[in-house]
């Protein structure tokens, strides 16, 4: 349920725009999205939702885990590079090594195909040169919404200077010859805060908001049409990614700033219809552990990595309380699923409130799963409600 998104040469005066790849995934057990096959089924549309971004829905989202798009991506994709804490979702990129790229980080995208409707989602871009971050909908062959074609819809930050974000689109331009690049000049820095972003997509035309506020129309036309849902549905989809040289014109030059970033989402919202509108209430986050209750505890964090020669998976699990500090001396239990059902059950967390679970073996492709079923500590509460995650998964 992907495609390999190749944007040819284009002459954007403002941002000598150039090649831009964007790859979409196909969802892999657990909501992992790995290399993907082309797909020639027509799906149904999906209807309104809205996350908080709570935790990872994996009835509605995949992640993207285990390959690499190439140039001009210049990054592995792996899941655990999209995480969930504190009702924020972040897109890290680091400097891990995966899949022969120098660095990692994460993607997220919808199961399931999306109509005419407004897509808006609260979040703040990474300010670095060379860095997109991003919001869009996207159809094509291996994510195949009707008719297999290319057909796309973008707010894409480009981390050189994030008061701006660039709109896009494509209509079942396979070839990738449309030019329809457009600087949306914002006013603020969008890496200070969070704010709202998104688009109405309709049978008629695209309209681009911020907060809201109507920022950027474009209108459908016999000679210049925007995307239909007669033609295909699409998926949506979020990625933080660093440019190689051959895109660094548009993007600006990537060098890598000594430490992790993340873009970060606190919402994603997807109102059906063209009738819908922007600017309702605010998601509801889901109730956390008690601010500052020293005597809770829940996950942070699962670590997923593959080891001895990829036959075996580790799973680091990191528990804290409910000031966010590490709980050590904790016994944390959990199982296994997927490729292998064997392996570490219970682990005492240490000083930084890390277990690490080793999996059972096995030399056949597929998906390791390991979710935490517990966490005991005398004197403390596990609140599993807490929880950024409570399962992960990692694909070979």
């Amino acid at each position: 349920m992907s495609t390999l998104k190749i944007k040819s040469m284009r002459g954007l005066a403002v941002l000598l725009a150039v090649a831009l790849l964007l790859v979409s995934v196909f969802a892999a057990p657990v909501a992992l999205a790995a290399k993907p096959t082309p797909t020639s089924a027509q799906p149904p549309a999906q209807g309104s939702f809205t996350d908080a971004f709570d935790s990872f829905d994996t009835a509605r989202w995949a992640k993207a885990d285990g390959w690499a798009n190439g140039s001009p991506f210049w990054n592995g994709w792996l899941a655990d590079h999209v995480t969930f804490a504190n009702s924020v979702m972040n897109l890290t990129l680091d400097n891990v090594v995966s899949s022969g790229m120098p660095y990692t980080s994460g993607e997220y995208r919808t199961t399931g195909f999306y109509g005419y409707g407004c897509f808006e989602a609260r979040f703040k871009p990474v300010a670095q040169p060379g860095v997109v971050t991003s919001l869009y909908t996207f159809a094509g062959p291996y994510d195949n919404g009707g008719n297999g074609k290319h057909n796309e819809i973008d707010v894409e930050f480009l981390g050189y200077d994030t008061t701006k974000f660039q709109a896009n689109f494509w209509t079942n331009d396979d070839a990738y010859a449309q030019h329809h690049e457009y600087v949306v000049n914002l006013g603020f820095d969008a890496s200070q805060s969070f704010h709202n972003y998104g688009f109405k997509w309709t049978s008629t035309g695209i309209q681009w908001y911020v907060d809201g506020a109507l920022v950027y129309a474009v209108s459908d036309s016999a000679s210049d049409p925007t995307p239909k849902t007669s033609d295909s549905l699409h998926k949506i989809m979020m990625n933080l990614w660093p440019v190689d040289s051959t895109a660094s014109a548009w993007a600006g030059t990537f060098v890598y700033p000594g430490a992790p970033m993340s873009g970060q989402y606190d919402w994603m919202r997807y109102t059906q219809g063209e009738s819908c509108t922007f600017g309702g209430p605010t998601p509801t986050p889901a109730p956390t552990s008690v601010p500052g209750n020293p005597t809770e505890m829940h996950v942070s964090n699962i670590v997923m990595s593959l080891v001895s020669r990829n036959t075996q998976a580790t799973a680091k699990v990191t528990v804290v309380d409910g000031n966010g500090n590490p709980v050590a001396n904790a016994t944390v239990t959990g199982v296994w699923s997927g490729l292998v059902t064997s392996g570490d059950g219970s682990k005492v967390s240490g000083a930084d409130g890390a277990a690490l679970f080793y999996s059972g073996r096995s030399s056949n492709p597929g998906t390791f799963t390991f979710c935490v079923t517990g966490i005991s500590k005398t004197g403390m509460t596990y609140n599993a409600g807490a929880n950024a995650e409570t399962c992960d998964s990692i694909t070979k």
